[in-house]
């Protein structure tokens, strides 16, 4: 099946991919800024593949800038989109070292191949300054699970260059492992945190989903793996998806972040399409407190979405240099805070840390917006 970007009469609309097996559209929150001329706009074309192609699939929470046209030159001096430097201003991180990558490890759970995943990081890392991650020195590792699993699929691999980079823009001293599962099933997927947990990483970090009511009765011991930081994406088309709404992970949602004149440097408010809600069928943890709802709430935490000005990522599937958003961002880089702190407990599941430590959110939304609770600012809530 193939996954159509559309185009209106009035110009490019950006599109993600929904929990069903069709592309979700949204109108242009860039400019119309244009960061290449030598490719085709990734609007004029059909993209192979889409994040979910069978109806029940897991959808990922990747959407793409097709008004930005790729640079295909990984050393090109004007890249769009928000830079490592860039996130670890807005979320109170002192700048990142070019330390070796011998940390905590970042297990990535995603469905299909990306076999450009290996290449793509080592293109990003440099540009940006960070060490090396490679098989070469022990820092990454692919995993396929099974050993036989289906090829290719463009949005997938977009989302595997999207979490890779910013599990490494988060914690670029971490070693990064990537669990690529066969395809975009449920319950294929939840084999693949099974595998992912017996490794025992500090984090492990899942960007995408499924309407809650499909997914969490048979899946949840799944991703109830005590001592491991379990994070996902809330999705992106504003209502309670799993497996973020588990009580054992600990759900990112998504905001608008814009750079200002503030003492913070940047002001964030929330991003209308950001997962968010009471679930239907999950019981409200212990460990989460001073929500409007009596079961479990979702987020728990917030981070950038909102594809003006997006996030640079380099995808050489795509042509090179490109804009993504949704908040797939956000579970790879809470990942990344998670392992980087390296102080979840043993026995911890879900999102306690959070909870005991509020104040170390930054505020979103001031005026008071349930549905999008704090984002990172530093570790302390970590």
């Amino acid at each position: 099946m193939n996954r159509t970007i559309f185009i209106a009469v009035a110009g490019a609309l950006l599109a993600g991919c929904g929990a069903n097996g069709v592309a979700t559209a949204v109108p242009p929150q860039s400019g119309g800024a244009v960061q290449g001329t030598a490719r085709t706009p990734l609007y004029s074309r059909a993209l192979p593949g889409a994040c979910t192609v069978v109806l029940g699939e897991l959808g990922c929470y990747v959407q793409v800038n097709v008004d930005i046209l790729p640079i295909a030159d990984p050393n090109a001096a004007t890249i769009a989109g928000l830079k490592p430097a860039d996130l670890r201003s807005a979320y109170g991180l002192s700048p990142a070292t070019s330390a070796p990558a011998t940390g905590p490890l970042i297990a990535i759970v995603a469905a299909y191949d990306d076999p450009n995943a290996e290449s793509d990081l080592a293109i990003y890392r440099q540009r940006f300054g960070l060490a090396p991650c490679t098989s070469a020195n022990g820092c990454f590792t692919k995993i396929k699970n099974p050993s036989v699993w289906t090829p290719y699929n463009r949005s997938w691999s977009e989302e595997m260059s999207l979490d890779l980079a910013m599990a490494s823009a988060a914690c670029p001293t971490c070693r990064l492992t990537l669990i690529e599962a066969q395809n975009a099933n449920p319950s294929v997927l939840a084999l693949a945190v099974d595998a992912a947990a017996a490794l025992n990483p500090a984090a492990i970090s899942n960007s995408y989903g499924i309407p809650e009511a499909q997914g969490s009765a048979n899946l949840n011991g799944h991703y109830n793996h005590p001592g491991i930081a379990i994070v996902a994406s809330t999705g992106d088309d504003g209502t309670v998806q799993y497996p973020a709404s588990s009580g054992y992970v600990t759900a990112v949602g998504g905001t608008t972040l814009t750079h200002d004149g503030s003492s913070r440097g940047w002001s964030e408010s929330s991003w209308a399409s950001s997962g968010a809600g009471c679930s239907t069928v999950t019981v409200a943890p212990a460990w989460q407190t001073g929500t409007s709802c009596t079961t479990r709430s979702v987020p728990d935490v917030s981070f950038v979405a909102a594809l003006n000005p997006g996030i640079a990522v380099y995808d050489s599937s795509d042509g090179g240099w490109i804009v993504l958003g949704g908040t797939s961002v956000g579970s790879p880089f809470v990942a990344g805070l998670y392992a980087q702190a390296s102080d979840f407990g043993t026995n911890a599941v879900g999102a306690p840390s959070i909870y005991a430590h509020l104040a170390s959110l930054n505020a979103v939304d001031p005026a008071g917006n349930p549905a999008t609770p704090g984002s990172p600012n530093g570790l302390g809530a970590f």
